[in-house]
C-alpha cells in the first residue's frame, strides 16, 4: 500500500504537499492527539459506568414490577375521550391528514426496543395489547391487519378496544358502484380481521366514517362487545342499509352520529347516544328500550316526524340521565305532552334557536308541562345553548325547585345575572299572587360556560 492511501481503509487520498517548516506544528498535533486519546477513553469509561449504574436499578426489577410500571405508563386508550372531528369534502380548512393520533398509543411498540428482557416483558403482559388506533390511508391493508393480528394475539383472551378511521382525504369511497366494490374487496383482508374469527374478542370498537357495509357484518359476530361508537357511515347515493344489532347479547351502550338508515338495538342497551338523525327514531329508540340509562339526542332532522308514535302517556322508569335537542319543539308536541320520568336524575336541555322562529304558544304551554312534570329525583339541570330569555328560563326553573345543581352552556351572560338575581325569591307573574315557593331554595352549584354577551340578546328572546 503506498503512503497515498489511507492506512484504515486503503482508499487513495487526495495527494497534499507538504513544507519542511510544516513538520513540527503536525509533530505536535500528533503528541496532542496522542494525550488526548487516554482522556477520551477514561470519560467514555465514566459515562458506560452511569449508564450501567441507571440500567441496573431496572434489570433487576421482578418481571412483574416491570409489567406494572409498562402499564403505568401506557394504559388502555380512552377513545371516548377525543371526539373526532369530521371535514366537509370542500372544507378549506381541511387538514392534508385528519384523524386524531395520540403517541402514547405507540409507546408499549417503543418500549419493546429497549432491550431483549423489555421486549419479553412487553409481549408477555396483554393488558398492554387490550387497545389498538388504525388509520386507513388507502387500500393497502397489510400493515394495519398485521397489526391488528397482533394486538389480538397479544392480549392472549383479555377484551379489545378497537379504533378504526377513514376519514382521511387521502382515502375516499367512490361513489361509482363498481369502484366502490372494488375498494370494499382490497379492504376485506381488514373487516375479515376484526369482524372474522377474532371477532369474540372485541370489547369495544369505534369506527369513523366507515363504509355502512361493514355495519351488516356486525349482526353475525362481536358476541362480547359492549359499545360501538359510529360516525357518518358511508355509502352509495340513494343506497339504504340496514344497521341489525338485535342479536349481540352483550351491547350496553350504542353512539351513532350522522346515518339515516334503520337500526335496531337489544334491549340490553343502558347508555344511547344520537346525533344528526330523524327526531322520530330518537323518539322511537327511546320507547323501545326499556333499560335505557342514560339516552343523549341532539341536532335531530325533523322531515319525517309521525305524530302517532308518542299518542298516550308512557312513563320510563329507568331513565337517570336525559340529553334533549328540542330546538324543532313545535315538532315534537306528542313528546312533550305524553312522555315522563320517574327517576330522572340530570337534565340537559338544548333549545337552540330553529330559522330565528318562535314556539307556539301550544309549543311553550307543552314545555312548561314537561318542566312541571319531572320528578322529585332530578338534581342536575343544565340549559345548553338554548334561545329563551330570562322570564321563560325562570318560569321553568320555578317548576324544579328540588335542583342542586344548575348550569348554563353557551349561554348569554344576561340571562344568567337575571337567574342569580332570582334564586332565592319568589318568583313574579306567576299567576299565583299568594305562592311562598322560591326559585331553586336547594341550589348548591351554578356554572357559566362559554358565556356569550350580545347587545342584541333581547331582540332575539322567545
Amino acid at each position: 500500500m503506498s503512503i497515498a492511501e489511507c492506512p484504515r481503509c486503503g482508499y487513495h487520498l487526495a495527494k497534499a504537499e507538504v513544507k519542511v517548516e510544516e513538520v513540527p506544528a503536525l509533530q505536535a498535533e500528533v503528541r496532542r492527539l496522542k494525550d488526548l486519546i487516554p482522556r477520551l477513553q477514561e470519560e467514555t469509561a465514566v459515562l458506560l459506568r452511569r449508564i450501567n449504574n441507571a440500567q441496573e436499578k431496572t434489570r433487576n426489577l421482578p418481571f412483574e414490577v416491570l409489567s406494572k410500571i409498562f402499564l403505568f405508563v401506557r394504559p388502555p386508550i380512552d377513545f371516548t375521550a377525543h371526539e373526532p372531528k369530521i371535514y366537509g369534502v370542500d372544507d378549506p380548512s381541511r387538514p392534508p391528514l385528519t384523524g386524531y393520533h395520540d403517541p402514547a398509543e405507540d409507546f408499549h411498540y417503543t418500549l419493546a426496543t429497549v432491550s431483549h428482557r423489555w421486549r419479553q416483558v412487553v409481549f408477555s403482559t396483554p393488558q398492554l395489547w387490550t387497545s389498538i388506533s388504525l388509520r386507513v390511508l388507502n387500500t393497502s391493508t397489510e400493515f394495519n391487519t398485521s397489526l391488528l393480528d397482533l394486538h389480538f394475539k397479544n392480549a392472549s383472551d383479555l377484551p379489545i378496544s378497537i379504533q378504526i378511521d377513514f376519514s382521511n382525504p387521502t382515502f375516499l369511497f367512490e361513489s361509482d358502484p363498481s369502484q366502490r366494490s372494488d375498494t370494499l374487496v382490497r379492504l376485506q383482508p381488514l373487516a375479515k380481521a376484526m369482524f372474522g374469527e377474532n371477532s369474540d374478542q372485541v370489547q369495544s370498537h369505534f369506527l369513523i366514517q366507515p363504509p355502512a357495509e361493514w355495519l351488516s357484518f356486525v349482526g353475525g359476530s362481536l358476541s362480547r362487545c359492549k359499545s360501538m361508537s359510529t360516525y357518518w357511515p358511508s355509502s352509495e347515493p340513494h343506497c339504504k342499509y340496514f344497521f341489525n344489532f338485535h342479536d349481540l347479547p352483550c351491547l350496553q351502550h350504542v353512539k351513532l352520529i350522522g346515518s339515516d338508515f334503520p337500526l335496531t338495538l337489544p334491549t340490553t342497551t343502558s347508555s344511547l347516544q344520537l346525533s344528526y338523525i330523524e327526531l322520530y327514531k330518537s323518539i322511537r329508540l327511546l320507547m323501545e328500550l326499556p333499560n335505557l340509562v342514560t339516552f343523549e339526542s341532539t341536532h335531530h332532522w325533523n322531515e319525517s316526524l309521525d305524530y302517532g308514535d308518542v299518542t298516550k302517556p308512557i312513563v320510563l322508569h329507568g331513565l337517570e340521565n336525559l340529553t334533549w335537542d328540542a330546538q324543532h319543539i313545535d315538532y315534537m308536541h306528542g313528546f312533550l305532552r305524553h312522555v315522563r320520568f320517574d327517576n330522572l336524575r340530570t337534565l340537559q336541555w338544548y333549545e337552540g334557536r330553529l330559522f330565528w322562529s318562535d314556539a307556539s304558544e301550544e309549543g311553550e304551554s307543552l314545555r312548561l308541562a314537561f318542566f312541571s312534570a319531572l320528578p322529585s329525583t332530578l338534581s342536575s339541570l343544565t340549559f345548553n345553548e338554548t334561545a329563551l330569555h330570562s322570564h321563560a328560563i325562570l318560569n321553568l326553573l320555578y317548576c324544579v325547585p328540588q335542583l342542586t345543581e344548575l348550569h348554563f352552556i353557551n349561554y348569554h351572560s344576561s340571562v344568567v345575572e337575571d337567574t342569580i338575581k332570582a334564586i332565592g325569591r319568589p318568583l313574579t307573574n306567576t299567576g299565583t299572587p299568594s305562592s311562598s315557593l322560591t326559585v331553586l331554595p336547594n341550589l348548591c352549584v351554578l356554572s357559566l360556560s362559554n358565556a356569550k354577551n350580545f347587545a342584541h340578546d333581547q331582540d332575539n328572546s322567545n
